[in-house]
């Protein structure tokens, strides 16, 4: 027994010692994006590290090691910016549209972010910290809070690897078979869509450089003036972490310093709530969950889309528990609502057949981590595409909310209860998705560790960013190739014009000699 506890404490002395402070800034009002970076730092600080973690959400939650900051400022300008009209809007706006969409808000959030009163505390203390974890959302100018403290920046992002990201890690962006999120196109892409893909692309890219990337530049240097230009920061990010996975995502070639850790928050089944236990395990014909997540609300669907909801709810022999934000009327025998449910530990329930989903990143993971099959109305963002994946891959059926019918949303309801292959390729996703070598958040925290503990693993970055984008490409290689071609050609045309005339001058004097 003495041995032990001398084991444990040379151990915990070790943990001490290796324990580092590390600030984590997540400003975007999106819960979700909150869900990641929240089970990034209370693993981080489960590992004995002191972790500060910034967002505009509150915690109520008291975890060893982790002081939570509000970012209250952002907060409320979050609520009035957004509060105006509702997200189910967004689906009547076009794909190339959402690009200065996305860019416009990452601005408005960068600026909000530095203004915050508590991120100016933050900056003006004498902190000190080992490194600097930041959100990555088309907010690059956050990435002077890491200059500021001299640490190494790593970011984290809610997507996949995409055109969104490769700019900031250099990964190879091969528009052939990566397609932009907003496009919700396969990586089978026809020739019309790889027209249209590589033509979004040029947007976006022009965009960034032409207005987006130096106003973010004025942000950076407006609150942090000695900070170098933005693309030395950006050249310079140490770690990107990738809420992503291969399983669930596509398979996209990456860089060193790119790590995907998509269930990341997946965390084993939890007990339920009496009451919900109960109506699950009573439920023997089974049971449909329904949740349109954090961001979006079940209460703000128009009345009509509400109606034609229920009247295919009516029709079911299963149970539907469905998240809905405040009372609903008429809502049949069947229909179960409460304002807000514990997604994962129902996702475990063996009653439950399948999960209607808005098509969100977080609930399309953890339906798969559960192996439910999925049927989903997606309205903006990544959701159609997350969805694009599930149909192609066997697991779920998309009732896009633009084209959302009642008759479509009961026709993809039979076939998914009718249809076992939905369940079973579920299964199988679930049992890939789950065979991992290590936990994510250790992977995460690996990966957090090793860039302090190497002074920000410069050895892990590639030399693209050395690179013009030309010369990236080796467009100057190939129009000097170019060039010598042309330049051979020419100088064969010449050489074989002149011994053509000398042959000929040669022939028409020896005729005349005879």
């Amino acid at each position: 027994m003495k041995s032990l506890y001398i084991i444990l404490s040379i151990l915990s002395v070790i943990s001490i010692g290796n324990a580092a402070k590390i600030l984590c800034v997540f400003p975007a009002g999106a819960h979700s994006h909150y869900t990641i970076g929240y089970s990034l730092v209370k693993g981080l600080a489960a590992k004995g590290h002191q972790v500060t973690f910034a967002s505009p959400f509150e915690s109520k939650e008291s975890i060893k090691n982790l002081k939570t900051i509000y970012l209250e400022d952002v907060q409320k300008q979050a609520e009035e910016r957004f509060s105006k009209r509702s997200i189910f809007d967004i689906v009547n706006v076009p794909a190339l549209a959402m690009i200065p969409l996305v860019g416009d808000m990452g601005l408005w959030t960068s600026e909000v972010t530095y203004s915050d009163k508590a991120i100016q505390t933050i900056l003006n203390s004498n902190e000190t910290y080992d490194a600097v974890i930041t959100e990555a959302f088309a907010t690059d100018a956050l990435q002077g809070i890491a200059y500021h403290f001299n640490a190494p920046s790593i970011l984290v992002t809610t997507i996949g690897p995409s055109i969104w990201t490769n700019y900031v890690t250099a990964s190879p962006s091969m528009y052939s078979y990566m397609t932009n999120p907003f496009l919700a196109y396969t990586q089978k892409m026809t020739f019309c869509q790889r027209v249209i893909n590589i033509l979004t692309a040029f947007l976006q890219n022009s965009l960034n450089v032409i207005y987006f990337f130096p106003q973010q530049d004025k942000i950076l240097h407006k609150y942090i003036p000695d900070a170098p230009n933005l693309y030395e920061l950006i050249k310079n990010t140490s770690l990107y972490l990738f809420n992503s996975d291969p399983v669930l995502n596509v398979p996209l070639p990456l860089v060193p310093n790119t790590i995907e850790i998509g269930g990341i928050h997946i965390e084993p089944p939890k007990k339920l709530p009496e009451d919900l236990q109960k109506f699950l395990d009573d439920s023997k014909e089974g049971v449909i969950y329904f949740s349109m997540g954090g961001n979006l609300k079940s209460k703000e669907l128009p009345q009509a889309t509400r109606d034609a909801i229920l009247r295919v709810f009516s029709k079911l022999k299963e149970k539907v528990l469905w998240k809905f934000e405040e009372d609903l009327p008429g809502k049949p025998k069947n229909v179960e609502i409460r304002k807000w449910l514990p997604q994962q530990d129902i996702l475990a329930h063996p009653n439950v057949k399948l999960f209607i989903t808005h098509g969100g990143l977080l609930s399309t993971v953890e339906s798969l981590s559960r192996g439910v099959p999925v049927v989903g109305i997606p309205v903006f963002g990544d959701q159609a595409l997350n969805m694009q994946n599930a149909v192609t891959r066997g697991y779920g059926i998309s009732v896009p909310y633009k084209e959302f019918t009642e008759e479509k949303l009961s026709s993809a309801l039979q076939e998914m209860l009718g249809n076992s292959s939905y369940s079973q390729i579920a299964k199988e996703m679930s049992t890939l998705m789950n065979d991992k070598q290590v936990k994510q958040i250790d992977k995460a925290a690996y990966w957090i560790e090793y860039v302090i503990r190497h002074k920000g693993a410069p050895h892990l970055r590639v030399a693209a960013h050395e690179l013009t984008w030309y010369q990236y490409y080796s467009l100057d290689v190939i129009l000097f190739l170019i060039l010598i071609k042309i330049v051979l050609i020419k100088v064969f045309w010449i050489v074989s014009r002149k011994l053509c005339k000398r042959l000929c001058n040669k022939k028409q004097t020896k005729q005349k000699k005879n």
